[in-house]
């Protein structure tokens, strides 16, 4: 099995985001008796690959030891050989799965917080860069599994480390040979498991890892950490301080919490057209305005993928409307609109069901305008 390789190799050496450094001062203080096996598991959007990556460089690191209780106790030291190594991405005592991953991978969030973090926002980037950078959600199969055991078993002057993403995707038959593994740990040996979904992962092997409190994120550092992102880079004008603590409340409920997710959102091109899409969907409506006139609109302002999920959080709240519940975004007076008010729970979950018929779609290489067509019909008849 080779290591994937990946152009960008310094989110190892990143600093860590505000509300992780509990969850990093508990695992280095026990460098000399960490477990083997160690889980971080959670939502997508609260930088736990970022994470990851940053321990697997630290755990690697010649100099970990030297660092604790030091100014660099926050990371690996960057330039030792084994911090060579993980830069040119040949480190021979990491490897990682799925083949189909490569050992930077984060959510999309996490990797445009590492941009972010360097002063660069995603309107440098391609719409599509977001879309490549989900982690794989290939299955893990029972022989990737297996061909570890040369490298788990072979020894080592220091420490090994082998990341396995997505652990939840893995069969039945690959979580069952992952368990001797488990069971049997050999000295120096490190098997890091990331999930988005644990509940998925087998019982059995969630008994034998201990699950790192990643998921443990303090509001009151999230806040100051979007507070302050907003401001110095101006992504959304503000009027006041009252405006932009009710804007970062709302996009954290909208984001269930996660805060690079929430980041990405007030970052994003969709959150900022949202009154519009009300605006567009109501001329759609009555007639004001033609199918294909939306469509070209759309066409040139976002790209389909930002305007289905610009579309799916407009319909959620619409649906918590239909079902008497108060909207998550509040500072659009949705309930104002009767147009909104009227529908019925059953005419919105049609639209949705369009929705996701267009996202299986689009993985099918369907063209972007006939998706924005058959979209815009659909909202049209809502």
């Amino acid at each position: 099995m080779k290591q994937q390789l990946s152009s960008d190799h310094s989110v190892y050496f990143e600093s860590l985001l505000p509300w992780q450094q509990p969850a990093w001062d508990h695992l280095i203080s026990r460098y000399d008796r960490l477990p083997h096996g160690l889980l971080f598991a959670g939502m997508q959007g609260i930088g736990k690959r970022a994470f990851v990556w940053r321990f697997v460089a630290w755990l690697l690191c010649d100099n970990r030891l030297q660092t604790i209780g030091s100014p660099n106790q926050q990371g690996a030291c960057g330039h030792c050989k084994s911090c060579q190594w993980l830069q040119s991405g040949t480190h021979p005592d990491l490897q990682v799965l799925p083949d189909s991953s490569l050992p930077m991978m984060l959510d999309s969030e996490d990797k445009e917080a590492t941009k972010k973090s360097k002063g660069t926002t995603k309107k440098t980037q391609k719409k599509s860069d977001t879309v490549s950078s989900e982690p794989a959600k290939t299955s893990i199969k029972v022989d990737e599994i297996r061909d570890l055991q040369p490298f788990i078993s072979q020894g080592s002057s220091g420490r090994r480390v082998c990341v396995i993403d997505n652990a939840d995707m893995m069969t039945v038959a690959a979580a069952n040979a992952l368990l001797k593994t488990l069971e049997e740990p050999r000295e120096g040996i490190h098997l890091l498991l990331i999930t988005d979904w644990p509940t998925k992962l087998l019982p059995t092997i969630k008994s034998r890892v201990q699950q790192v409190a990643i998921d443990h994120i303090q509001r009151d550092k999230v806040t100051d950490y979007l507070t302050n992102f907003v401001k110095q880079n101006n992504v959304i004008p503000f009027d006041n301080e009252v405006s932009l603590t009710v804007q970062i409340e709302q996009v954290l409920k909208l984001a269930n919490g996660a805060p690079l997710a929430a980041l990405d959102m007030l970052d994003s091109d969709w959150y900022k057209h949202r009154d519009t899409w009300i605006k567009v969907w109501l001329a759609l409506r009555v007639g004001k305005r033609s199918n294909i006139a939306a469509s070209d609109y759309w066409q040139k302002n976002l790209s389909i993928d930002d305007f289905i999920k610009l579309s799916e959080f407009m319909l959620m709240d619409f649906s918590r409307l239909s079902l008497g519940l108060d909207p998550l975004q509040a500072d659009l007076n949705l309930g104002g609109y009767a147009s909104i008010t009227e529908l019925t729970l059953e005419r919105i979950q049609q639209v949705m069901g369009l929705i996701e018929d267009v996202k299986i779609a689009r993985y099918q290489n369907v063209q972007d305008k006939m998706a924005y067509d058959r979209l815009m019909s659909s909202l049209a008849a809502l």
